[in-house]
């Protein structure tokens, strides 16, 4: 199947496929204790001030109103048009403003310099990371964050998610090594972590490489 095809169906089966929890948007990072990811964005962006943000592979759009609602300007790339429409119609509903894009990443090329950049569970669906990586890093200004997640090859795909091509990185692979450069604020392999942040599959695991970094 065809990926905007698949997440074209995810994302109609249901109103939230992603953060059904009522705590979405909260600018305390405490909110978050089950999303390290999240609350280690909002920790390090703590006393910087808003600029622009990049949310590459926005879902529906959690992340990027969430720092809208913060003050930053956001693009919202996604690949799903049922996600884009999803991410106009909630960040109207939280009363800010996103700049949504539906068009695949791998294609996309950036508006300008980004104080932030997200790519939050896209990259093991891209072949070519070096190319995406490459791409996002140009379009960070010196001092900017970019924050990274992505299965890693240390947990085996599941076969609910073989239904669509997958190209998990290996723990020391390319994309950690495109940031061995960048001053990290935050680096781990999160191993065999349960999925339970949607539903409509049988219960299963990834493993994961989260990065979050500054460039020089």
């Amino acid at each position: 199947m065809d990926i905007a095809d698949f997440f074209d169906e995810q994302y109609r089966s249901e109103p939230r496929y992603w953060w059904r929890d009522k705590v979405r948007y909260a600018p305390d990072p405490d909110a978050y204790p089950e999303s390290l990811l999240t609350q280690m964005t909002l920790r390090v962006r703590a006393g910087e001030p808003p600029g622009r943000m990049l949310d590459i592979g926005a879902g529906e759009g959690s992340d990027s109103i969430r720092m809208a609602l913060l003050g930053y300007s956001v693009d919202a790339v996604e690949i799903s048009k049922v996600g884009a429409d999803k991410i106009r119609a909630f960040a109207e509903d939280a009363g800010v403003t996103v700049n949504v894009q539906a068009t695949d990443i791998v294609t996309y090329e950036p508006d300008g310099q980004f104080d932030l950049v997200v790519c939050n569970g896209v990259l093991h669906y891209i072949d070519d990371k070096e190319l995406a990586v490459d791409r996002m890093q140009r379009a960070t200004r010196a001092g900017g964050i970019n924050v990274i997640s992505l299965w890693s090859t240390h947990t085996s795909v599941p076969a609910c998610h073989r239904i669509v091509p997958v190209y998990c990185d290996n723990e020391d692979g390319i994309v950690t090594q495109m940031y061995k450069d960048w001053p990290k604020e935050f680096i781990y392999f999160d191993r065999n972590k349960p999925e339970n942040s949607h539903s409509g599959m049988p219960a299963h695991s990834h493993s994961h490489i989260k990065v979050i970094a500054r460039k020089p």
